[in-house]
């Protein structure tokens, strides 16, 4: 089965397979319709959790979840003062891709959290710079993780990231994948526009 993912702005994705849904740092209720899963790396949200029968299992911090399949660890990384905000990291298992989320990160990763994320299909990366983490590091970082796709988030033009990684990425509207097309190790840059 393909899986499907789509940048909706800022660090706002919508990842699905099927009739499962995955959304990650929604900016409002509105999106939740459909969405078996909502995962937020940066607390406080952006979007408050809905409550009630039918909605989202709504993920905000650390730890280990299962949710219809879907697996998802979530690695603190931090209180950020100056942002007045704790970040996560997710690695998510779904229908056998695997997906790190890198989201709002702040600062490096520490090294037993990169050690997990290794093994990542897709990762998904600050590449904004400031307020963010630098990204000299961010590149640093991809280049430890290895995966075979990277897809950048958090900024409209992707074009210094591509710079530091000597890669290119035209815009496209989605990424339509099933496993077997994932290339180990690649870190070809998909570049999803908004």
């Amino acid at each position: 089965m393909d899986m499907v993912i789509t940048h909706q702005g800022g660090n706002y994705f919508k990842i699905q397979s099927g009739d499962y849904t995955v959304l990650i740092d929604p900016e409002n209720q509105r999106s939740f319709k459909g969405a078996q899963v909502v995962i937020n790396t940066v607390k406080p949200t952006f979007a408050e959790p809905q409550e009630g029968e039918g909605s989202p299992v709504w993920i905000e911090h650390q730890g280990e979840y299962e949710i219809g399949g879907v697996r998802i660890h979530g690695y603190s990384c931090g209180w950020n003062e100056k942002a007045k905000c704790e970040s996560t990291a997710y690695h998510i298992f779904f229908d056998d891709i695997t997906i790190a989320v890198l989201g709002h990160l702040y600062k490096e990763l520490d090294p037993k959290t990169a050690g997990v994320l290794t093994d990542a299909d897709i990762a998904i990366v600050p590449a904004a710079g400031s307020p963010f983490l630098e990204i000299t590091k961010v590149a640093k970082l991809i280049r430890q993780l290895e995966p075979g796709i990277v897809i950048p988030s958090l900024t409209e033009k992707p074009q210094p990231l591509l710079k530091e990684l000597n890669r290119e990425a035209k815009a496209e509207e989605k990424l339509t994948i099933k496993k077997k097309e994932i290339e180990p190790k690649a870190i070809k840059v998909v570049w999803l526009q908004s």
